[in-house]
C-alpha cells in the first residue's frame, strides 16, 4: 500500500459522522478525552498520562488542550485540529480549567456536549475534576467512537493487511529461534530485534511510531505454562516434548493484526496430536460460520456443539474471538451473549482454543475481515501439525 496512515479526508469524515450522531441526539458538539479517541477522530496520536488531553468538535472548528511537552506534535499540520491549547504541566497548570474555556470558545459551555468521559480518565495518579463541574452545559456520557470503530474502512483494513503480512515474517523468524534449553523471554527479544529491521527497511519513512510498543510483538508461552491462556511468565525454560503457543502482534499505521499458533518441540504424542486436530477443526469451523448477516451467538454455538462432541468443553476458557483493531480487543465478540448480526468491515480474531491440564494449551489465531459476500482470512501462515513441529 501506499500510505501507511489514515487520511484526512477520512478523519473529515468521522468527525462529520460523530458530529451527526451528537446532532441527533440533541448536543451542540463534543469533547473527547480518550487517546485512541482522539486519535480516530483527529489522527493526532500521543502517549496517555496523567496529563490530560481534551479534543474538542463543533461545525465550525476543532480545538486541542494538551499538556506544554505535546504542543508542537499537536501542532502538525496533518492533524484535524484548527487551534491548539497548552497548559505547562500536571497538577500545576489547571489543565481542565483550560478545557472548560476551550469549551466557552466553541460556544458549547452553556449548551449540550456528548463527551467519551466526563473528564480525564484517572491514570497515573491523575484525578478530576469532572468537566460536568466546570461547565454550565449538560455532559452527555456516548459511545459514539467506539460504535464506529466496531467497523473498519478500507483505508483501515488495508493496514491490518499490511501488519498481516509481517506477522506472518516475525511468526516464520520466531519459529526458527525456538529451541529446548532457551527462554521464551530471550527469544522473543531476539526475534523482534531481527524482525524489526528488515520490515522498518521495507516501509521505509512511511512508518511511523504510535505508542512506545515494539512494531513487531512476537511472544509465547511453553510447556505447562500453555495451560494458563493469558500466563506472563516468560522465563520458563523450553523443554523437549513441549506445547507452544504464540502470540505475533505488529502494528502499522496505528492498527494491528493477531496471528497465534500452537506448536510442538520434538516428538508429539498421539495424545497431543488429537487435541491438535480438534483444535485445528474448530477454528476452521468458526471461519465458516462467520459472514454478513449471522449471529455473533451462533459462531461460539457452534464450536461450542463440537467441542461437546469430543469431550473437551471443560477445557474451554474464553469465547471463540473478538474484533480487533487500533486496539488487540475491539467489540464486538464471537460470544454467546454478544447481541446482533456481524457485518462487512468487521474483523475478528478467531481463536477458539483449550487447556488440558498436564497436557498442554491448544489454540491457533487468525485474523479475518468480514467482507460483502464472505470473510478473507488475512493472516497467512501454516496451521497443520507437521509445519509446526520444531
Amino acid at each position: 500500500m501506499t500510505e501507511l496512515s489514515i487520511p484526512e479526508t477520512e478523519h473529515r469524515r468521522r468527525t462529520r459522522d460523530l458530529l451527526e450522531r451528537a446532532d441527533a441526539d440533541g448536543y451542540d458538539g463534543l469533547v473527547l478525552f480518550g487517546a485512541l479517541n482522539i486519535h480516530y477522530a483527529s489522527g493526532m496520536y500521543h502517549l496517555p498520562t496523567e496529563r490530560p488531553v481534551a479534543l474538542g468538535i463543533t461545525d465550525e472548528r476543532i480545538e486541542a488542550v494538551v499538556p506544554r511537552l505535546e504542543r508542537e506534535h499537536a501542532e502538525r499540520g496533518e492533524f484535524l485540529i484548527d487551534e491548539v491549547t497548552t497548559y505547562f504541566e500536571y497538577p500545576q497548570g489547571d489543565p481542565m480549567e483550560r478545557v472548560a474555556e476551550m469549551c466557552e470558545r466553541l460556544g458549547l459551555a452553556d449548551g449540550s456536549i456528548a463527551v467519551d468521559s466526563d473528564g480525564s480518565p484517572a491514570r497515573n495518579g491523575y484525578t478530576g475534576p469532572a468537566l460536568s463541574e466546570l461547565v454550565d452545559a449538560e455532559v452527555g456520557l456516548e459511545a459514539y467512537v467506539t460504535e464506529m470503530r466496531e467497523t473498519k474502512s478500507d483505508a483501515e483494513i488495508d493496514l491490518i493487511r499490511e501488519a498481516s503480512v509481517w506477522a506472518n515474517f516475525g511468526h516464520r523468524l520466531l519459529q526458527e529461534r525456538i529451541e529446548p534449553g532457551r527462554r521464551p523471554i530471550e527469544v522473543r527479544a531476539e526475534v523482534e530485534a531481527e524482525a524489526v529491521k528488515p520490515m522498518l527497511d521495507a516501509l521505509g519513512d512511511r512508518y511511523e511510531m504510535r505508542s512506545w510498543a515494539n512494531p513487531m510483538q512476537c511472544l509465547f508461552t511453553t510447556g505447562d505454562v500453555t495451560e494458563l491462556p493469558h500466563s506472563m511468565d516468560q522465563t520458563t525454560r523450553i523443554e523437549r516434548g513441549d506445547n507452544i503457543v504464540t502470540i505475533v502482534k505488529p502494528t502499522v499505521g496505528g492498527y494491528t493484526t493477531e496471528l497465534e499458533r500452537t506448536m510442538f518441540v520434538g516428538e508429539v504424542s498421539d495424545e497431543k496430536r488429537e487435541y491438535f486436530e480438534i483444535m485445528t477443526e474448530s477454528q476452521e469451523i468458526a471461519i465458516d460460520a462467520i459472514g454478513p448477516g449471522v449471529e455473533y451467538a451462533a459462531v461460539e454455538e457452534a464450536v461450542v456443539d463440537y467441542y461437546e462432541e469430543q469431550g473437551v468443553a471443560e477445557y474451554t476458557q474464553h469465547h471463540v474471538g473478538h474484533n480487533i483493531g487500533m486496539e488487540g480487543h475491539e467489540r464486538p465478540f464471537l460470544d454467546v451473549d454478544q447481541e446482533g448480526e456481524i457485518r462487512p468491515g468487521e474483523l475478528f480474531t478467531v481463536e477458539p482454543g483449550f487447556y488440558v491440564p498436564d497436557v498442554g494449551g491448544f489454540r491457533h489465531s487468525d485474523t479475518v475481515v468480514v467482507t460483502e459476500d464472505g470473510t478473507e482470512t488475512l493472516t497467512d501462515y501454516p496451521r497443520d501439525l507437521e509445519s509446526l513441529i520444531v
